[in-house]
């Protein structure tokens, strides 16, 4: 029986074409008044409150969000839109992002009523940031082998264990974190996992920098030394967070951020071929091709996603083609480009971010080894 891999896509929708100039004119606006600098991989690297409260104040903050949660209560595919128009610039979007686009959505599934009110609107509005608390040491992409545990105690739980590569944990309010809730039975890896909502404030949390090759500050140890978690903090199910996390990570791994980290490094080097600054390479074009094509294939994922559809095996595929594209980008770039990169000084920032972002594109959110495993199940191969 064939297995169709990523989910199809709908004929294109024109009437998102205003919605795309309205935000493509807002951003120009931004970069000429000096509001930011366009830059690589700022999903993760730039953090600006302020503009993300600005982009709140447009009705781009929350869009999927119904509106009695303080959301615009607009679709998947305007939400769309609105992404991949910040990440071609490469605008400050980090202190937005996972709340934006994997705890509201968790939150709306899986969450109470009095959490969707305690936290929904803050996101809408800008106010609430959020983290992941999933990877470990010595866990990495393996989820169902991770140490930290949650006891039952009176009133709630008590949590310790340590997260790993938690980007932005240091700036963000609270992280959904994944533990081990009843002891591992190693015939059924995956259940006796829950989800807990842990505010990073909460007394026995500490949060220990990882600093890049860059010297830069994204990535943090969080340790959690009896954390204790109140019931009305639990997300979902007790014993079904196996459940939900794959869920959320059909958020995470689907998006215009898995092919677009790059693209303002792509973007500026074709413009560098167009003025002559850059000898021509059709190598560029193919690249282009490839991104084409992701944009239409993470679309159709969102698509299935707005419909409540299951879309794990069709994000994971983009997450796989998506990061090895935006990794392809950057050794071209830089290949083309020479050292130092000729051509301005901003141009050659944004290939030395490119080469310095470039190792962790195939490891965040899944490596791309354990995602070819996952695609290998969908498709009946084991």
């Amino acid at each position: 029986m064939h297995t169709q891999v990523v989910p199809a896509a709908g004929p294109p929708d024109h009437e998102l074409d205003a919605l795309r100039a309205e935000v493509r004119t807002f951003l120009r606006e931004q970069i000429d008044a000096g509001v930011f600098t366009p830059g690589v991989d700022t999903w993760l690297t730039r953090w600006n409150p302020d503009f993300t409260k600005a982009l709140a104040a447009r009705g781009w903050l929350g869009m999927t969000i119904p509106a009695e949660y303080g959301g615009q209560g607009r679709t998947f595919m305007e939400r769309f839109v609105v992404t991949e128009e910040l990440l071609a610039v490469g605008a400050p979007v980090a202190a937005q992002w996972v709340a934006d686009r994997q705890a509201a959505p968790s939150l709306l599934t899986y969450g109470t009523e009095e959490q969707k009110q305690r936290f929904l609107p803050g996101i809408a509005n800008g106010e609430i940031s959020w983290a992941i608390g999933m990877s470990e040491p010595e866990s990495g992409s393996d989820l169902a082998s991770v140490r930290t545990k949650a006891v039952r105690v009176d009133g709630g739980w008590r949590i310790t264990g340590t997260k790993l590569w938690t980007s932005g944990a240091h700036r963000a309010d609270a992280f959904f974190a994944l533990a081990r809730s009843a002891p591992l039975d190693p015939a059924q890896r995956h259940a006796g996992l829950s989800q807990f909502i842990v505010l990073l404030d909460s007394p026995g949390v500490q949060i220990r920098p990882i600093l890049s090759m860059s010297g830069d500050h994204h990535f943090n140890e969080v340790i959690l030394d009896d954390v204790f978690v109140p019931d009305e903090l639990v997300l979902g199910r007790i014993g079904e967070g196996w459940k939900q996390v794959t869920s959320e990570l059909a958020f995470e791994r689907s998006g215009p951020e898995r092919f677009m980290s790059t693209f303002p490094v792509l973007a500026a080097m074709a413009e560098e071929i167009r003025e002559g600054l850059q000898p021509a390479d059709a190598r560029i074009g193919a690249l282009v091709a490839r991104t084409f094509g992701l944009h239409h294939m993470s679309r159709a994922v969102s698509e299935a996603l707005g419909r409540g559809d299951d879309a794990e095996l069709g994000a994971s595929v983009v997450k796989v083609l998506g990061t090895k594209t935006e990794g392809d980008i950057a050794d071209l770039v830089e290949e083309l480009a020479g050292e130092p990169a000729a051509g301005g000084e901003y141009f050659a920032e944004l290939v030395r971010a490119g080469v310095m972002q470039r190792p962790g594109f195939t490891l965040r959110g899944g490596t791309s080894e354990i995602l070819r495993g996952v695609i290998a199940r969908g498709l009946g191969m084991r």
